[in-house]
């Protein structure tokens, strides 16, 4: 007896078959990620550094002008925690719409699962994230040992067990990233100048999420109009776990279910997308 392809056993056994396809080069994946990362680098002295440096170079920036021209309670470690993730996000949403684009002629002359191409721009981007957060809890640390008045500093304080939940948090927003990534490759193929727009969605995302602005900004009469459409952005559960683990946030377990189902959903809807739309990608470029 024959299986059509619109039944559910057909649909598993791809899905299966394709797993194991990644699987198996998933060392053809370590090294395009590193190849594209040492191709971007080449010319510069500070290498993986500038990943840092970059999100670094902005928190240090809003802090002027929101530490000095108008004084808030945000220090640097504040805004870096919301930074850094929001860059992670930014550059997995980027990188995406340029992962098949940059690697036309290695479409052309090799056959592969083409979800290789987002996979590896995010493995890359991942690395950089790692890195800032390893620079981050070692600042968090140092300033915790020069300034021991936590009342004067209430964000500096020493990494805790709540650090666990990186253990979480980053997987699920490695499966959200991936997801946004596989979005832009499939919709950038076709429609090029998707490229072109995707830096001004990432600038508004930026001023949406709770990263320049304070939480406490939502309780105000102008915020709580705002409050019900500030919490419908996927980054403001993710960001509020994240601060809980890196600057002693409070801890709300519903922020991590929502931005658990934010993950799942972006996640299989992406690379479904995808997926399905990879075998037409030749005939578009």
């Amino acid at each position: 007896m024959t299986q059509t392809t619109s039944s559910p056993t057909y649909y598993t056994r791809r899905l299966v078959y394709y797993v194991k396809e990644l699987w198996r080069r998933r060392e053809f994946i370590w090294f395009l990620a590193m190849g594209n990362f040492k191709a971007r680098n080449a010319s510069t002295a500070l290498g993986l550094f500038w990943w840092v440096l970059n999100p670094v170079l902005l928190s240090l920036v809003y802090w002027l002008v929101f530490g000095f021209i108008f004084p808030s309670d945000r220090n640097i470690i504040y805004l870096m925690s919301g930074m850094f993730v929001f860059h992670f996000t930014a550059q997995a949403l980027t990188g995406g719409a340029n992962a098949v684009l940059q690697n036309s002629k290695l479409l052309t002359n090799l056959k592969f699962p083409r979800l290789i191409l987002p996979l590896a721009n995010l493995f890359e981007a991942l690395i950089g994230f790692l890195v800032s957060l390893g620079v981050l809890l070692a600042v968090q640390m140092v300033l915790f040992v020069v300034i021991r008045d936590p009342e004067s500093s209430p964000q500096i304080f020493f990494p805790t067990a709540f650090v666990v939940l990186l253990l979480v948090a980053i997987p699920l927003q490695f499966l959200f990233n991936l997801g946004l990534g596989s979005i832009a490759a499939r919709l950038a193929v076709p429609f090029r100048d998707i490229n072109n727009f995707i830096p001004y969605v990432n600038r508004i995302w930026l001023y949406l999420s709770p990263i320049i602005w304070p939480l406490t900004m939502l309780d105000t009469e102008r915020g709580q109009d705002f409050a019900p459409y500030a919490e419908l952005n996927p980054l403001f559960p993710l960001i509020s776990v994240y601060r809980a683990a890196l600057i002693g946030d409070p801890f709300d377990e519903k922020m991590l279910v929502q931005f658990a189902i934010w993950a799942l959903v972006i996640g299989v809807f992406g690379i479904g997308l995808f997926v399905r739309y990879e075998g037409k990608i030749a005939r578009h470029l």
